[in-house]
């Protein structure tokens, strides 16, 4: 078994959907049997975020807090390490340490590309998991170390490919999907023994997400855009099915609320929904399904991105209808996922699964197993980052 170190964004960004991003591979790694380090750098001035009081500063404590809560949980016992790259200042570790810990380890795994060190450098083996297809290649994450990886891998399964137009800059990256670890989504376990509310029809479709996060890009004359524009498309949504539909945003101002309110849409606010893990996977479970679009860059580039919030509600065996980003390409949709790109095609996924929602519970489930578990996605990419 391999010596990984992790490096991620749980510390700075402790909310739970960020945080769950991470969480996933460290667990899942350990489950299979590595020894893993978790390891992240400050990046920027006033880079942590409060997740309570909805502040950002250089203490990381609130982030230390609650990852060595939710590491506890689930019973995670690993060295947690956090450098400021400006003062110096270490947290978990000493600098000697860490460097002895990163030369006697046999992989780096850089998850989004957010935390780079020349430290780093004492791992022979680097490998980057782009998280963000587009933005990433375009520059906006990964600037300073793009060139400093033996392998490459990204959630822009279709990168490469004739159909879609990202830029690869001249970089072989392999596709790789978000993984789970199913059994921390059994409902039970996830509300703490307490059994999930039966999901009915008056159980809205829900998804959590940030309105408009670092904002669009122009690229070579383009627009490319984030999820406000996709939602916009699909504002009269409710108009056209009886189905409950709910948005838990972050970042949606007053106006676009209430713009969306009165279209028939529920409105939660995500920084509530998200304030801890247990809250997040509440929430969650306790939904019909989820029914969500995807960056607007994703979309118009055919990127082939799958969410890695989405695989969340599959390991809960609840159905997900997703804008299509070209996943279609790679993944059977059709029970358990099913794909839209125009209002029409929504509607009609919502009223499939409405009409068999107990088969596509069981197909939701069996695709989380089956294509998004950590015991399939993770193997193979470690294998191929060692081999590099």
């Amino acid at each position: 078994m391999a010596r990984i170190v992790v490096c991620g964004y749980m510390i700075r960004y402790p909310v739970a959907g960020m945080l769950l991003v991470f969480f996933h591979y460290v667990l899942g790694l350990l489950r299979l049997g590595h020894n893993v380090l978790y390891l992240e750098e400050s990046g920027w001035s006033q880079s942590c975020y409060d997740p309570v009081r909805r502040e950002y500063s250089d203490d990381p404590q609130q982030g230390f807090e609650i990852i060595h809560a939710v590491m506890a949980k689930f019973g995670v016992q690993i060295p947690i390490c956090y450098i400021n790259r400006e003062s110096g200042q270490t947290w978990g570790t000493t600098w000697d340490d860490l460097k002895q810990m990163l030369g006697e380890a046999d992989l780096l795994l850089n998850i989004g590309g957010v935390c780079w060190l020349p430290e780093f450098r004492l791992c022979h083996r680097r490998t980057l998991i782009d998280l963000d297809p587009f933005f990433t290649q375009i520059g906006r994450f990964a600037v300073e170390d793009l060139d400093e990886y033996q392998m490459y891998f990204s959630y822009g399964v279709n990168i490469g490919k004739s159909n879609c137009t990202i830029p690869t800059r001249g970089i072989d990256w392999h596709p790789t999907v978000p993984p789970v670890v199913p059994e921390i989504w059994q409902r039970r376990v996830a509300v703490n023994e307490q059994p999930p509310v039966e999901s009915g029809t008056d159980t809205p479709f829900t998804t959590i997400a940030n309105w408009s996060a670092y904002g669009g890009i122009t690229y070579a004359g383009e627009y490319y855009g984030q999820k406000s524009e996709e939602f916009l498309q699909l504002l009269n949504l409710p108009n056209h099915t009886s189905q409950r539909l709910e948005l838990a945003l972050s970042g949606a101002n007053s106006e676009i609320q209430t713009q969306f309110l009165k279209a028939g849409w529920l409105i939660r606010d995500g920084g509530e929904v998200s304030v801890d893990l247990s809250t997040y996977q509440t929430y969650l479970i306790n939904s019909r399904g989820e029914f969500s679009v995807a960056k607007q860059a994703y979309v118009k580039t055919h990127s082939g991105w799958f969410s890695d919030r989405s695989v969340c509600y599959l390991a809960a065996g609840l159905p997900v209808v997703l804008q299509d980003t070209g996943f279609t390409d790679w993944l059977t949709t059709g029970k358990g996922v099913l794909a839209f790109s125009s209002l029409e095609e929504a509607i009609n996924c919502i009223e499939r699964i409405n009409v068999a929602y107990p088969e596509h519970c069981r197909a939701a489930q069996a695709i989380s197993e089956q294509t998004f578990s950590y015991k399939i996605v993770l193997p193979r990419l470690v294998e191929m980052a060692l081999s590099s």
